[in-house]
């Protein structure tokens, strides 16, 4: 009978300190900086702090954090690879701030061109102030959090998941911006400088020219006329256009094919190379990059400012 007693007593206790039903949560991992990494090079191409102004030339392979600006001189240009499975082929002539690039961990290995869809989700935040570019973006987890825009002086594209192009070519000396943006494939819906949000579908562009003065300080911003954009103003992408799209998107898809982002729980780091195993790993998760074992046939870069809608 004492014995029934005591183990009551004892059940009783552990009752107490685990009440049914009570479990722990584990806490959702915290956002990290996510990687990026230059993929290729071509020319002369600088990552500018936001911070401190430093500057460096980069190379195949460089790391660059966000709040970096990517400077490209005339007739240069850098493929970007981000951990979340977006490219950007940035053409000569241009300056491309990257502001924000966070996202949750990812618990293993990702190729780049075997994504179809990001590993997790992510905020990705570029300012492109000056030249132009070509993205492909994989499909972002948008329903849970993700947001991918390219901020420019006339208005934001933001990303749904798709190939675009932005242009944004100012001509000081006429007073004057040239401005496009295209898509290639999936959707962009640009708002800024427009009464309501304008959805660009595949297949269609927005071309405009537009008043534009430029900064009175260093670093400063230009004035731009604000000019209403609506679905009225798309129309077809060129053929013109169309190749030069397909032709930024095959230098990228070239260039990334042994690309690997390597999970570390911090964001990743990266391997460029074959996969050979070369005795230092290429992904330990501390961001270390090699410049890839595989060579990579050179295409031909993006036309700047080629403007031709």
């Amino acid at each position: 009978m004492l014995n029934k007693i005591l183990l009551a007593t004892v059940l009783g206790v552990v009752f107490v300190c685990f009440p049914a039903g009570a479990q722990t949560t584990p806490a959702a991992p915290a956002r990290v900086k996510g990687t990026i990494i230059a993929a290729r090079v071509q020319g002369h191409v600088e990552a500018v702090s936001n911070a401190d102004g430093s500057k460096r030339v980069l190379h195949d392979a460089d790391k660059i954090p966000d709040q970096t600006t990517v400077v490209t001189a005339p007739g240069a240009s850098v493929i970007l690879a981000f951990s979340n499975g977006a490219t950007v082929n940035v053409a000569g002539d241009s300056n491309l701030n990257i502001e924000e690039f966070e996202q949750d961990p990812f618990a293993t290995d990702v190729k780049l061109s075997e994504l179809k869809e990001e590993p997790t989700t992510s905020t990705t935040k570029l300012n492109l102030t000056k030249g132009e570019l070509v993205g492909k973006v994989v499909h972002l987890n948008v329903d849970r959090g993700s947001e991918f825009t390219v901020q420019t002086p006339v208005g934001a594209a933001g990303i749904r998941g798709t190939t675009f192009r932005i242009v944004f070519r100012p001509d000081p000396a006429t007073g004057k911006a040239f401005f496009v943006v295209t898509t290639a494939d999936g959707r962009v819906v640009f708002t800024g400088v427009t009464s309501s949000p304008v959805s660009i579908p595949a297949g269609k562009t927005v071309t405009a020219t537009i008043n534009y003065t430029p900064p009175t300080t260093p670093g400063g911003a230009p004035t731009v006329a604000v000019v209403a954009i609506t679905n009225s103003d798309l129309t077809n992408v060129s053929t013109t256009e169309s190749t030069q799209i397909t032709t930024a998107t095959q230098a990228i898809v070239a260039t990334t094919s042994s690309t690997v982002f390597t999970s570390s729980g911090s964001g990743g780091g990266t391997t460029n190379g074959n996969g050979n195993g070369n005795g230092n790993g290429n992904g330990n998760g501390n961001g270390t990059n090699n410049t890839p074992s595989t060579p990579v046939v050179p295409q031909a870069p993006l036309t700047a400012g080629a403007g031709s809608g």
